[in-house]
């Protein structure tokens, strides 16, 4: 069965109307991306190596986990869920620091950031997802935005920046 998603407007309301993954996005209607950035105690960051199965950025580098809520699922319930799917990380709604919600057509992108202890033993990564992991501090995070094949989004900079 394919994933649908719920749809809202431009400030963030739902309408009432669902879409399903694939068919085109209406005008004025948003559905709702997650993304995640895990920082470990020594300060340093998880990036993920998305699959080169992926449609969208195969091969790209990219934050610890990210996705779309389905149907019928908070931002928080679908961070949980991507986070455990794509790199067996179990978090708890509490670990999640909503940093921002950027709206630019087709979604409000919820952008968390979550303190935790992990090592490279605490990750099991989904081969459909994920090519690979890394974990990097901040000054290599900058570098890699500007060297790597890494998505670049407007907001790394200052996202990193303001993370104390």
């Amino acid at each position: 069965m394919s994933e649908r998603w719920d749809l809202y407007d431009e400030a963030n309301r739902p309408t009432g109307e669902e879409l399903r993954r694939g068919e085109r996005m209406p005008k004025g209607r948003y559905h709702r991306v997650v993304e995640a950035w895990i920082r470990t105690p020594d300060g340093r960051y998880i990036l993920q190596k998305r699959s080169m199965n992926k449609k969208n950025y195969p091969g790209y580098w990219s934050c610890t986990a990210c996705g779309s809520a389905i149907k019928g699922e908070t931002p928080e319930e679908a961070m949980i869920r991507e986070m455990q799917e794509e790199m067996g990380i179990r978090l708890e709604e509490d670990e999640l620091i909503l940093d921002r919600i950027i709206t630019e057509f087709p979604a409000h992108y919820y952008i968390y950031r979550i303190e935790k202890e992990l090592t490279e033993s605490d990750i099991t990564m989904d081969p459909e997802e994920v090519d690979d992991f890394i974990f990097l501090d901040k000054d290599a995070i900058m570098n890699w935005v500007e060297t790597r094949h890494m998505t670049k989004l407007s907001y790394y900079r200052e996202f990193f920046e303001k993370w104390k």
